[in-house]
């Protein structure tokens, strides 16, 4: 039979161990859960920065051009 999962062995420091078992008891779920839980809340967390990081970039874009609306800046990169 075909495992759908994979085994990654890691090293933690036992204060980290008795943290992550005291979470998976209070949330009701695995630790295998609450390890894939928490890495989908980095990848958000992650996401979410490297946005923020376009709308700077963005919004610096759009002072240097003096747009207004998002027609002027469509209108800019298309040149409609």
């Amino acid at each position: 039979m075909n495992r759908n999962t994979q085994v990654l062995s890691v090293s933690l420091p036992p204060e980290v161990y008795k943290k992550i078992e005291q979470l998976s008891r209070v949330e009701r779920k695995t630790k295998s859960q609450l390890i894939r839980d928490m890495i989908d809340e980095y990848s958000v967390s992650q996401f979410k920065k490297e946005w923020a990081e376009v709308r700077k970039i963005g919004e610096k874009v759009r002072k240097k051009y003096n747009f207004k609306t998002e027609d002027e800046l469509f209108e800019y990169i298309h040149g409609d």
